[in-house]
């Protein structure tokens, strides 16, 4: 049976994502030096999550996503956390997303994504831009499947694979997802415009999540602009009727892994907005931003969007 989620998106031409929500909650006055980064906040500063959904709800966004990349159970257990109480955070990041929704007061569509993040991001050493690590498939779903399965209990719209840099991680969970009953988006980092991260070419990627009913989109993330539109290119050869596109890069700018921050600011709006018109037009419908995107910024890609309808 078909979502509400999925009905509605297929009626849209286009979906305008959320951004950054480490930005959101830096400009509120948090340090994000963590292991667990934003997710970190979910314990004592849920009301700033809170306020980070709704300010982009506020800005015209379709889909936020839950502050849960990098709140793996295995992740939230070893910042100290017992197997119980990361269960009750991970329910916590639907219930303040869902808190952020309520609160707003724009009148458009929202929906709930859960953002879960590779392996790599439990790593905390930048991993989730290599695909440097290796689990066989059982590993894999093992890490992934308490904290989706809870996700998916607490009232989530689609599942977002993002920032995946390995093919076989990917391969393994999405396999696993088969018969979860909820869409599934999927979106890599990038090595370069023609391989994911790992080094598998991202037509390799898109063959096989082609294959999969549930998977309603794909593309990438957290990549440099720059880089988008040739990689679109090698996706929209052969992109089918039944799946959409997603899109949503980061500025462009320098990130340190060791101390979680971006060391410039990266392109700036007015060339992020002439790229994103040439994503559109390549037949792109989900558009956002990654790290570094503000929600000044979501509000005046929106217009974007809402000037090609």
């Amino acid at each position: 049976m078909m979502s509400n989620f999925t009905k509605w998106v297929k009626q849209q031409k286009h979906v305008l994502l959320d951004s950054s929500m480490s930005l959101g909650l830096e400009e509120r006055g948090l340090n994000l030096d963590s292991r667990l980064w934003t997710a970190d906040a979910l314990k004592k500063h849920s009301n700033l999550i809170t306020d980070v959904h709704k300010s982009y709800f506020d800005s015209g966004s379709n889909l936020t996503t839950l502050d849960t990349y990098q709140a793996s159970i295995p992740g939230l257990i070893k910042a100290g956390y017992s197997e119980q109480e990361a269960v009750e955070l991970l329910k916590k990041a639907v219930e303040v997303a869902k808190k952020g929704r309520k609160q707003s007061q724009t009148n458009q569509p929202k929906w709930l994504a859960a953002g879960i993040g590779p392996y790599g991001a439990y790593l905390a050493n930048g991993a989730e831009y290599t695909g440097d690590y290796e689990l066989s498939d059982k590993q894999y779903v093992d890490f992934h499947k308490e904290r989706i399965q809870v996700l998916i209990n607490a009232g989530i719209d689609v599942l977002m694979l993002e920032t995946m840099p390995k093919f076989k991680e990917i391969k393994a969970v999405v396999n696993y997802l088969a018969n979860a009953n909820i869409p599934v988006i999927v979106s890599c980092s990038l090595l370069d415009a023609n391989h994911i991260s790992d080094g598998t070419p991202i037509m390799v990627v898109q063959n096989f999540l082609e294959q999969k009913p549930y998977v309603i989109a794909y593309g990438i993330n957290c990549v440099d602009p720059e880089l988008v539109t040739p990689a679109l290119k090698n996706l929209t050869t052969n992109v089918s009727n039944h799946k959409d596109l997603i899109v949503f890069p980061n500025l462009g700018a320098a990130y340190n892994p060791k101390i979680k921050k971006w060391t410039d600011d990266g392109i700036s709006e007015h060339d992020f907005n002439h790229l994103a018109k040439q994503w559109l037009r390549l037949g792109v419908k989900y558009v956002g931003g990654c790290c570094c995107m503000s929600e000044k910024r979501t509000r005046s890609l929106g217009r974007v969007l809402q000037q090609t309808i």
